[in-house]
């Protein structure tokens, strides 16, 4: 019995922890924000797209979201977004890239040693 346990424990562990690979399209578009979810493992927005769909929206870790100045304050409910992001290959999900607002950038998806995820892409693009 406890092996299965230990199984089943693994399994939604491994589960749980995801990478980035399977997220290749790319999304650029307007959302409207209809919740805020900031804590671990991603911060995350709910948002929907111009055509009602409802989106997950992925960022970094809250710690170094903080770090580089991303925090509750800096989006609301209700707030019109530009996205640029990375979508899931089966659900309504993506890495988000970048976030503007009124033609300001509010949001660059960094890793810990502070570089971008495009620059890691390699692409040259900027947000």
């Amino acid at each position: 019995m406890s092996g299965l346990f230990s199984a089943l424990i693994f399994s939604s562990v491994s589960y749980a922890h995801h990478g980035w690979g399977g997220y290749q399209e790319r999304v650029k578009g307007s959302f409207t924000i209809t919740d805020v979810k900031l804590g671990n493992p991603h911060d995350r927005l709910i948002a929907t797209d111009e055509e009602g769909r409802e989106w997950n929206l992925l960022l970094a870790p809250p710690a170094r979201n903080r770090r580089f100045g991303f925090s509750e304050e800096s989006v609301s409910v209700g707030d019109v977004i530009e996205i640029m992001g990375q979508r899931h290959p089966k659900r309504l999900e993506m890495k988000v890239h970048c976030i503007d607002k009124d033609g300001e950038n509010l949001y660059t998806y960094r890793y810990d040693n502070g570089r971008t995820s495009l620059e890691r892409l390699r692409r040259g693009e900027s947000c």
